[in-house]
């Protein structure tokens, strides 16, 4: 490892969790669009976080990830001349939308090669307006940055994520509507595209931790509940899980112990959950490599989990996603390889649940890796 890579990941150390940032990092530079994301600052942040910015962009193209900043509206000229005081940039304009892809894509790598940040300065047109124009043609990822962070819901509290089939309306501040009402129409023409709202401040652990510091503007997944396994499809049910675990299960009769099946529309993510005395057992917990970090298990955990008046689970004690675990938990214990989870069980039956999470057979031939686990 050269000097450089080295401070890299020193770097990337005081952002997060190796695991995860090395999971994001391998996912960005594998996906094959002309640039990593397009990142859209609002004045505010350029004025007082021009500097942050610019570092926290200029290390991304050291990692090869090219952000493409876009400047929008009356101020995008003056916020352009900002940018280019705390850093080597590549100025575009609008006639780069007509530039074909391949020139595109060259300089995006030259803007790599050079460390120079490109900006696309588009005074005569609004945000609006704009990111049809660049989504998904340039990229999926969008960043939208503001001096006032987060959403917010009506009460001031962060919102994490904010999923548009539900009522947003009734949980979002009013200054914050507007925000999502636009990326709703974005979404109606582009269903995949990642949009995020975050401070300047946190824009890097936004992007390579699992948890993030921003808000999370997805469509909403299309979950179905069922209580007769029967009626998934079962061969696409087990490579869910095994693609999710990274290992094949030892005995896929195993699912015919489920109680409830909740699964996204596409098979991007499942909860299984098995009947006991003291309550639901947490049996899989599956994301798509390719659905992780777009809030899809949250939203399973939404609709499966918390409304489960009595659930536990277990996980690898070394699972880098028990500390997501521990604030959906009331307690866990460790015995063993295990971590035994739970939420409203009796202090009386901790004992029986333990007992009979650390006693269950190995789900999965443990010799057969395959990618990442979530969960053990």
């Amino acid at each position: 490892m050269n000097t450089i890579s080295k401070t890299i990941r020193l770097f990337l150390d005081s952002i997060g969790r190796r695991s995860e940032y090395e999971f994001y990092l391998k996912k960005f530079q594998a996906d094959r669009s002309p640039c990593f994301a397009l990142v859209v600052p609002d004045s505010g942040s350029v004025k007082d976080s021009g500097d942050l910015i610019s570092f926290d962009l200029h290390f991304l193209l050291r990692l090869e990830l090219c952000p493409l900043v876009v400047l929008c509206g009356e101020d995008a000229e003056a916020n352009a001349n900002i940018m280019a005081g705390h850093g080597a940039i590549q100025r575009l304009n609008s006639g780069s939308l007509n530039d074909s892809d391949e020139a595109l894509a060259t300089c995006f790598k030259e803007c790599v090669r050079e460390v120079k940040i490109p900006i696309l300065v588009l005074p005569e047109m609004s945000l609006k307006d704009v990111v049809p124009t660049l989504a998904p043609r340039f990229s999926t990822r969008l960043h939208l940055l503001r001096a006032s962070g987060m959403l917010h819901d009506d009460k001031g509290e962060f919102l994490f994520y904010l999923y548009l089939r539900k009522n947003f309306t009734q949980q979002l501040s009013s200054d914050d509507q507007h925000i999502a009402s636009t990326a709703s129409l974005w979404l109606e023409q582009e269903p995949q595209l990642h949009i995020s709202v975050s401070s300047p401040l946190y824009v890097l652990q936004e992007m390579f931790t699992v948890k993030g510091r921003g808000s999370v503007i997805r469509p909403g997944s299309d979950i179905t509940h069922t209580t007769e396994i029967q009626s998934v499809n079962r061969e696409r049910l087990i490579d869910l899980i095994e693609n999710s675990f990274g290992k094949n299960l030892s005995n896929p009769a195993c699912l015919d112990n489920a109680c409830d099946v909740f699964v996204e529309k596409n098979y991007r993510g499942a909860v299984v959950l098995e009947e006991h005395p003291s309550g639901k057992y947490l049996s899989k917990f599956a994301v798509g490599t390719q659905a992780r970090g777009e809030g899809v298990a949250q939203e399973l955990w939404d609709l499966a989990c918390e409304p489960q008046e009595k659930l536990f689970w277990r996980s690898r004690s070394n699972n880098p996603i028990n500390h997501w675990y521990e604030r959906h938990a009331s307690g866990h214990h460790m015995e063993g390889d295990w971590t035994v989870f739970w939420r409203g069980v009796s202090s009386e039956d901790l004992p029986s649940i333990i007992k009979v999470a650390v006693n269950r057979p190995a789900d999965f031939e443990e010799n057969i890796l395959k990618k990442e686990s979530i969960k053990g």
